[in-house]
């Protein structure tokens, strides 16, 4: 049987109207049904849903008026368009029908022609007012609720639990690597992995065979990209909300099989439930959401439910975004400068700039604590592009004012972001033209874990800058996940041995055969090394048997003021320089003329 487009409820007393009004919406894309009564027709009208409703207005005992008031009370039905049927042309009994909600009447005996086209509007306009709601209301790509459906389930799930011992719970959704996906083998790829989590959460959000039973209530919606929201509406117990959101996970596990391709996500999870009072759904979502990212940063692949620590942790990083924006606008950062010293002579090699932020509240904030946010909010390019042009500028202030106390070199820490940047080479260009530093003079220092992320174009702009003679400095080497291997496809000059390998150089035979292993092998190529985080005397003496020519840390200095760098130089080259029997100045080793490091304070940490 062929399923007609739109459901008509005929109710008439008039046997004979029944069959004209078939025979005249026959051409019609249209199933017709049959109520001889008012009260029949209004239990037909519940049961079987019409698009629209033809009502007579004549009928005994049940009239026309009076199911229309029938109709208008009833919350299921009082949007269902009705025509009124009349053969009385009482103009006070046509304003009442108006009144109470008819769209259209029509006269008996009927026109063919003119009462087609009457119900045929009404039913497009119906048909016009559906889709304009199915859009309003759900999602076009995959069908489920939106955030607009969510908020009013919501809302009714808050009251119910504020008049009953009923509870609910709300798990907020997102998905890992789908940015990956999507962005590598394109939107159509992506969407169809939308369409896929959407059937998946939808068909097991209905299982039934577990301890947590979800009711009819519970819905699936998304709210737009790859975020989806679930409300167990309602449960037994908050417990039951982590057993779904077990089983939802699991779930989105398995592999997608998409246009001949095995794919794979994963999700991470934010859980509320109604043991939190809450006033509005906004702020329901608003802590999942809070609590899904607490989950991100636990690992992702995993779900945590909300407490009000979160809500701090949240608020506090809120702030300091807020804060950051500001910092940014109002040129609150600064520049300190550790030496990199030349383990054989002393001599400073060159001094390696460092950000901090001079907060007006909590003062000097050193950049652990703030570049993680800058990153994340892609604040890092603009600050970065400040550091470099400002560690430029002063590296050509310390010529012009003694080019006798300059370092040698400059380095400044840049990030993935900013060197995959469309502008950074041209950028970087612009300040050194600007500036008037060689573009030799530079060092660019790159983490090793970031570096291997977006790999290829990060190597591009490594290669482009360093035919221009700029170098590249691998940073924190021997915490991330690159190895000795794969040093030969990236472009570096010099390797920085982080200060966790050097910290335990003196106390751990392993550590230091580690970084004899690594200096050896360096030796064989033209790539330099310099040990990071040099505390202790005793660092400095093994890291010299071992041949590690440069080196820098707090056994020689703090990081500095600029206006402190050049008396430092002189000081190193002065220390560093002592006549030998009447004749010539000789390099001196470190250990020999320095015993105890230079303290220079300037409130500033390394």
């Amino acid at each position: 049987m062929i399923r007609k487009s739109h459901r008509v409820l005929l109710i008439d007393d008039g046997r004979d109207i029944h069959l004209l009004i078939a025979q005249l919406l026959s051409t019609l894309d249209i199933e017709l049904l049959s109520a001889y009564g008012g009260e029949e027709g209004l239990r037909m009208a519940a049961d079987r849903a019409p698009s629209l409703i033809l009502l007579d207005y004549m009928m005994p005992a049940y009239d026309g008026l009076k199911v229309l008031d029938a109709l208008k009370q009833s919350t299921d039905l009082n949007d269902i368009p009705v025509i009124m049927i009349t053969a009385d042309n009482d103009y006070d009994l046509i304003s009442k029908a108006f009144e109470k909600g008819v769209c259209d009447y029509v006269n008996k005996p009927l026109h063919p022609e003119e009462f087609r086209a009457r119900v045929n509007a009404v039913l497009k306009n119906r048909a016009l007012l559906a889709d304009l709601t199915q859009k309003s209301q759900f999602d076009a790509l995959t069908g489920l609720p939106n955030k607009a459906i969510l908020l009013d389930r919501l809302q009714l799930a808050m009251t119910r639990a504020q008049h009953s011992n009923s509870t609910f719970a709300v798990m907020f959704i997102d998905l890992d690597r789908f940015k990956l996906i999507n962005d590598s083998l394109g939107h159509t790829f992506g969407d169809l992995m939308l369409q896929q989590t959407s059937k998946r959460l939808r068909n097991n959000l209905r299982r039934t065979d577990t301890v947590a039973r979800c009711d009819s209530h519970s819905l699936v919606a998304r709210l737009g990209g790859d975020e989806f929201v679930i409300l167990l509406d309602t449960i037994a117990a908050p417990r039951d909300a982590e057993i779904v959101a077990q089983r939802m996970l699991s779930h989105l596990l398995n592999p997608y099989q998409v246009n001949g391709r095995t794919l794979y996500l994963g999700a991470s999870v934010g859980i509320v439930t109604a043991t939190q009072q809450y006033e509005t759904p906004g702020d329901v979502l608003r802590d999942a959401d809070i609590a899904m990212y607490e989950a991100k940063g636990n690992g992702r692949g995993c779900y945590k439910v909300f407490n009000l620590e979160m809500r701090d942790r949240a608020q506090r990083r809120w702030k300091l975004d807020l804060d950051l924006r500001r910092a940014v606008e109002l040129n609150q950062f600064s520049l300190v400068y550790q030496p990199i010293i030349d383990l054989n002579t002393g001599d400073v090699e060159g001094v390696e700039a460092l950000i901090r932020w001079n907060h007006p509240e909590r003062g000097l904030i050193p950049p652990i604590d703030f570049i993680p946010m800058a990153e994340e909010t892609g604040m890092i390019v603009e600050i970065g592009d400040w550091v470099t042009r400002t560690a430029c500028q002063q590296f050509a202030e310390w010529s012009r004012i003694d080019r006798m106390a300059v370092p040698r070199s400059i380095s400044i820490n840049v990030s993935r972001q900013q060197l995959i940047h469309r502008n950074f080479v041209e950028s970087f260009q612009s300040i050194l033209r600007e500036t008037g530093v060689e573009p030799s003079s530079v060092h660019l220092e790159v983490t090793e874990s970031e570096m291997m992320k977006h790999l290829d174009s990060t190597i591009h702009v490594m290669q482009v800058l360093q035919n221009l003679g700029v170098k590249f400095d691998l940073d924190d080497f021997g915490t991330g996940y690159s190895s000795l291997a794969c040093l030969h496809q990236i472009p570096i000059d010099v390797i920085k041995l982080d200060r966790s390998l050097i910290s335990t150089i003196d106390k751990d035979d392993y550590f230091m055969k580690l970084t004899s292993l690594v200096l050896k092998l360096m030796s064989e190529t033209k790539i330099k090394v310099i040990a990071e985080g040099i505390e202790t005397l005793s660092q400095l003496k093994i890291l010299q048997d071992l041949e590690c020519t440069l080196g820098q840390g707090y056994y020689f200095a703090k990081p500095m003021p600029a206006s402190k760098i050049q008396e430092f130089i002189r000081k190193q080259r002065d220390s560093s320089q002592k006549p030998v029997n009447g004749g010539s100045p000789v390099a001196i080793p470190i250990v020999q003329f320095k015993q105890a490091p230079p303290m220079i304070s300037n409130n500033a940490t390394g």
